[in-house]
């Protein structure tokens, strides 16, 4: 279901297209246009290492990936996106409120992110996954940006050969703490300068 209108004047490419050139932006000012224009203030990100649910967090998450990665490429195929309901219990566990306003995005795709180069030789890590994006059709919106990653799932213990599930379980508790204390860190460096 490829360009769907998920809300007045929104389609689905376009929404992933800016999406996704958070992970390709060359600085956090071009993604600063993107978080004002797309994601409501109080809007979670989360991947399998970390949950923030903040604006300052969020941005400072993708503000350090040009300065970890040199490059970071985003493949998919626009056809493989689709659009599914929010069931309520989905939106409960969000905090988001009445399910029959939300409208979720699910686009298969791979990010392949660029180690620096050292000695002519750049290694590259690609991860395989899916990206949801709940968004709210009454503003447009995004309130939650997941990323699940084929290998782990929603939460990296998970790629643990044996306990992975349990491992998953007991993360999914502190991944929140684990985002929080990351943002602190990237804040601090951000503050010397040291991210793009």
């Amino acid at each position: 279901m490829s360009n769907y209108s998920v809300a007045v004047g929104l389609k689905t490419d376009d929404l992933l297209d800016e999406v996704y050139s958070l992970y390709t932006a060359p600085n956090a000012a071009t993604q600063q246009i993107v978080f004002d224009s797309r994601y409501a203030p109080s809007a979670i990100f989360e991947d399998p290492l970390m949950r923030v649910a903040t604006d300052s967090d969020r941005k400072v998450q993708f503000a350090s990936l040009p300065t970890i990665f040199s490059r970071i490429e985003i493949e998919r195929n626009k056809g493989d996106s689709r659009v599914e309901s929010v069931t309520p219990r989905e939106a409960a566990r969000d905090g988001a409120g009445d399910s029959t306003k939300l409208v979720r995005i699910v686009a298969p795709n791979t990010q392949i992110y660029y180690l620096p180069s050292v000695l002519g030789f750049a290694p590259k890590i690609p991860i395989h996954g899916q990206t949801y994006l709940t968004i709210d059709k009454a503003t447009g919106r995004i309130i939650k940006h997941q990323d699940v990653w084929s290998f782990c799932g929603e939460n990296w213990p998970g790629a643990i050969p044996i306990v992975g599930s349990l491992a998953a379980g007991a993360y999914s508790i502190v991944k929140g703490p684990v985002g929080k204390g990351a943002s602190l860190v990237l804040r601090g460096m951000n503050s010397f300068g040291l991210l793009k």
